[in-house]
């Protein structure tokens, strides 16, 4: 019989069995369901709609947090018209100056605030760089980018969505999660 015991000699009934197996349960989450479920981090940001004029910023939210990175996970977008829409970083730091937007934490049982500021009709951004522009080709029909995370919002930076058409209604929602400051390689 074998024992298999952690890095302390601690042996949670860590045998095997008579064929010498060892019989382990895992269970298997993505870093956006830990950061909800473990930590109450992982937050919803549905922007209002309204009519909007070609060029609007629909949406924009900045990073407040001192010591977390916004880890975008997606965002989905419709629009009553055919339109493009294009998601960018701000070329400056912002003051972002619209109508606040909330988000909302996935997690009932947590009482955090996003450290973030979201504003929808937003006018105070320069568009910087480009990271995705696409084409919503029928009205209504609703477009969803999936980061999953690997988009990384640092300290004071922001993502912005333009939209192109003038359009009188639209439907936004960006869901991310918060993580401590990581190292950067370079």
């Amino acid at each position: 019989m074998t024992i298999i015991e952690d890095a302390l000699g601690y042996n949670p009934s860590g045998r095997t069995d008579e064929d010498g197996l060892f019989k382990t349960v895992a269970v298997t989450e993505t870093e956006f369901e830990y950061y909800s479920d473990v930590k109450g981090d992982a937050y919803s940001w549905n922007f209002l709609t309204y009519d909007s004029a070609a060029g609007d910023t629909i949406g924009l939210i900045k990073n407040t947090s001192d010591s977390k990175e916004l880890h975008i996970d997606s965002i989905t977008i419709s629009s009553d018209t055919e339109t493009v829409f294009t998601i960018h970083l701000p070329t400056t730091e912002v003051t972002p100056t619209g109508t606040s937007v909330t988000g909302v934490n996935l997690n009932t049982r947590s009482v955090k605030v996003a450290p973030a500021t979201a504003i929808t009709d937003e006018t105070n951004n320069t568009q910087g760089t480009i990271i995705f522009q696409t084409e919503i080709q029928a009205a209504g029909a609703p477009y969803e980018k999936l980061y999953s995370g690997a988009l990384i919002i640092g300290q004071n930076k922001s993502i912005a969505i333009d939209i192109v058409a003038d359009i009188a209604a639209f439907n936004l929602t960006i869901e991310g999660h918060f993580t401590p400051n990581r190292e950067v390689f370079s």
